[in-house]
């Protein structure tokens, strides 16, 4: 096995840097991507984002004569294994940790999932793909994916994998162990599909969001610097009116030291590939979930449909950033608790 041979090169690298603070990051997930120099064009995309579910609805269009063979493929955000891991993971346990599903003209039908492993140090990739599955070892590096796993093993098994960098052990204050991966995984699904001369081809996808979340406010609070608001800014498009609105709910938050009302931020990240060409009609959907919750995005022609949902609908729209979303929550601790 290769785990010998990369001990020494592993040994001499320096440690991944453990992250500690109130927050929770989030994995960057997007839209569905068609293989680039293909005649195929996207008629119209349907996106509704929610804390809950993201789903999307493509129509593709094969303007030509003769049938098109043409890959479309869903990139998973990197998982990077590390032994303070503040990143919010829908399924920890699962290869398909986001739950992604993809159905063609309104059949579902099987993705191709792609899955390496890497550990990643001194600026070099050493791929473990092959060495994780001849020990039965999920490529997934969460402890939720890889305990009962690395348990089966001998403790010695368990010790050169240490000392390979494949893992760091944690001794916890009530005496127990845990040993967390530490590589980074890179994944995708694929689908290989026919488009018919001069006809449209329907794909439905969705997927669990990860979601960033503050257990408590930022946005809103007086300590918030005008730099730090430029950021809300640049990101969310958030105006004077909204941080009023968030000011009210934070000092609502303050006024009882939070025994009894809270307030905590989420946020969303929809990771939108530049360079695709223009969508012939888009159409944007936000849903706060919750009448009472604040919501942020940038956006154009934003139209109320609903209690809870925002929609935008753009011709011709050529994608130029992700699509960022605060969401500003808040309950009484009696309903609920906060996220983290």
């Amino acid at each position: 096995m290769r785990i010998l041979s990369l001990t020494l090169a592993l040994l001499a690298a320096a440690s991944l840097p453990a992250r500690a603070d109130d927050t929770e990051g989030a994995l960057k997930a997007g839209g569905l991507v068609l293989e680039p120099g293909s005649a195929i064009t996207l008629v119209a995309e349907d996106l509704y984002l929610s804390e809950q579910v993201v789903k999307a609805d493509y129509r593709f269009r094969n303007p030509t004569g003769a049938d098109i063979q043409a890959t479309l493929t869903f990139p998973m955000p990197d998982l990077v294994g590390a032994a303070a891991m503040a990143v919010s993971i829908p399924d920890p346990a699962q290869a398909n940790f986001l739950a992604f599903e993809a159905a063609v003209d309104g059949q579902a039908v099987p993705w191709q999932l792609d899955q390496r492993a890497f550990l990643m140090r001194e600026g070099q990739a050493f791929e473990i793909t092959d060495e994780l599955k001849s020990l039965g070892i999920p490529l997934v590096p969460t402890v939720a994916a890889t305990a009962v796993p690395l348990r089966r093993l001998s403790e010695q098994r368990r010790k050169s994998l240490i000392e390979a960098g494949f893992l760091d052990r944690q001794v916890h204050r009530d005496g127990t162990i845990s040993d967390v991966p530490l590589w980074t995984l890179k994944s995708r699904y694929a689908r290989r599909l026919t488009f018919p001369a001069g006809r449209e081809v329907t794909v439905h996808q969705s997927f669990t969001p990860s979601l960033g979340a503050q257990s408590s406010l930022s946005f809103g609070s007086p300590d918030l610097g005008p730099s730090q608001m430029a950021r809300y800014a640049d990101r969310f498009c958030t105006d004077p009116a909204f941080a009023r609105t968030a000011q009210a709910l934070y000092r609502r938050a303050s006024a009882d030291g939070s025994r009894f009302f809270q307030a905590y931020e989420q946020s969303l990240t929809y990771g939108v590939p530049t360079g695709t060409g223009a969508i012939g009609t888009f159409r944007l959907i936000v849903d706060k979930g919750d009448p009472v919750t604040l919501v942020a995005f940038c956006g154009s022609n934003l139209k109320k449909t609903g209690p809870t949902t925002v929609e935008m609908v753009v011709k011709d729209y050529v994608p130029q950033r992700d699509i960022d979303v605060l969401f500003l929550k808040s309950a009484s601790r009696v309903s609920a608790a906060p996220p983290i």
